[in-house]
This record gives C-alpha cells, sequence and structure tokens, in this order.
C-alpha cells in the first residue's frame, strides 16, 4: 500500500519545497545552484527543511514539461517516500510564464486559501515573500 502525505507533512513539504524554489530563484548562478544539490541532495535538501532517505535517488527537473504544478510535485515526491526515485521541479525563474498567470490562479499564494466566489481553491508553493513562507 502506498503512504501518501498527511495534512502535516504536505504542509512541511510545501514550506521546504517554498524555501527551496525561492534560493534557486535568487541564485545568482542557478547551474551551480542545482549541481549543489545533485552532488549532495541529503544534506542541501534537509538544509530546507525537505527530508530524505539516504543514499535515495533525486532527480531535479530544470525543463517545464506541463506536469510542474504543486499537485504534481506532491504526488512525486509520494513516489519518493515509496521507495522510489525522488522528482523535484526547480524551474529557473527566466523559463516561467508570468504573463499566462491571472488573479485566480495567484489568489491562494503564499499557502493562503480563497474558497469564495470564483477564486482559487489552490494552495500555492510559493510565497510572495521570505517572510511569509516562515509561518
Amino acid at each position: 500500500m502506498s503512504k501518501t502525505l498527511n495534512a502535516a507533512e504536505r504542509k512541511t513539504f510545501i514550506a521546504g519545497y517554498s524555501k527551496l524554489l525561492t534560493a534557486a530563484w535568487s541564485a545568482s548562478d542557478f547551474p551551480g545552484f542545482i549541481a549543489n544539490i545533485e552532488a549532495d541532495p541529503v544534506a542541501v535538501l534537509s538544509g530546507y527543511g525537505i527530508e530524505i532517505r539516504s543514499g535515495a535517488d533525486v532527480v531535479i527537473k530544470t525543463k517545464k514539461d506541463g506536469s510542474e504544478g504543486l499537485n504534481e510535485a506532491i504526488e512525486l515526491w509520494e513516489l519518493g517516500v515509496n521507495g522510489g526515485t525522488y522528482t523535484l521541479y526547480v524551474i529557473h525563474d527566466d523559463d516561467l510564464e508570468p504573463d499566462r498567470l491571472d488573479l485566480t490562479q495567484v489568489s491562494g499564494a503564499g499557502g493562503v486559501r480563497d474558497n469564495g466566489g470564483a477564486g482559487s481553491s489552490h494552495t500555492y508553493c510559493c510565497s510572495c515573500c521570505p517572510c511569509c513562507s516562515s509561518t
């Protein structure tokens, strides 16, 4: 039987993943940042609060392929928890398409849920600023 993340584990993963993405997007050497993760994923990811099994395989995907949303990130993470390979999307901010966003997509930024009207009912992995992701 495969394990899914409970609410607390999901929150912990999203917080760590948000910190990782913030650091990646602000890194002056994005390829070096990714190489550092790949060289010692257990140590580097634990520094962001993302825990993995020692000796586990970790794949860092840096290019969009249509499956890089938060729900997909959590599903991929659960595969790693269940004994598979951990996969993380860490896409450089230059490769993102900000013109394709609309207000309904970002209304939940910072983990705030908007369940009213036509707003988003999703929780997003990225906060508006580092201080928002520390709670």
